[in-house]
């Protein structure tokens, strides 16, 4: 039996070959390299508003918050930590409610000013490989953040936007973004699947 294997893949890798004979070597083309724009004509709400597979829920606080205004305006650049619609519905599950409207909406406000840092922070240059103190809108301690971006090649994670980086704010959960860099017209966006939280 293994004797008649052998001559059978001998005679289709001959097989092979010899159909392969009349192809040719492609040629050089012409490689027009091109580095992909995170700039978008936009501004963050909109743009929310283009992805409500993702930040239906998201959208929803902010609505139920009465924060649209931070998300609309283009008179100051922010970063804005988004909350995919996962990370939206283990919050409100975390807090031990039903739903969004069941949440007492101070909460709710608490979870956004967590999410918007005031100024630009992107992995093109704002934010270093060494955690920072960002200034989120939630003031006192409950609001304390850093922010950092992985650079090294070899990490996996390289190129990565960390928040609370393990040991660098006390005892918060780090978070990796699973989207980043995404520039609307009033700051920058980084995605998260699982909420951010200060935990001393």
């Amino acid at each position: 039996m293994k004797h008649i294997i052998k001559k059978l893949s001998l005679f289709l890798a001959v097989a092979l070959a010899a159909g392969c004979g009349d192809m040719k070597l492609q040629t050089d083309a012409d490689y027009d390299g091109s580095v992909l724009d995170p700039h978008i004509p936009m501004t963050a709400w909109e743009y929310f508003e283009t992805r409500q597979d993702i930040f239906s829920e998201f959208t929803a606080a902010i609505e139920y918050a009465g924060m649209k205004e931070y998300y609309t305006q283009t008179g100051h650049e922010y970063t804005f930590l988004a909350l995919t619609n996962t990370a939206v519905k283990n919050f409100i599950s975390d807090q031990n409610y039903a739903s969004l409207t069941d949440c007492p909406v101070e909460v709710i406000r608490n979870l956004l000013r967590y999410h918007i840092v005031d100024g630009f922070y992107s992995g093109y240059g704002e934010l270093p490989v060494e955690a920072i103190f960002v200034l989120t809108l939630r003031r006192g301690e409950s609001g304390l953040m850093t922010m950092l971006t992985r650079k090294n090649p070899w990490m996996a994670d390289a190129g990565a936007i960390i928040v609370n980086d393990t040991g660098t704010n006390g005892n918060s959960p780090m978070r990796k973004a699973i989207s980043s860099n995404i520039m609307p017209t009033n700051g920058v966006i980084h995605v998260f699947d699982s909420y951010c939280y200060y935990k001393k």
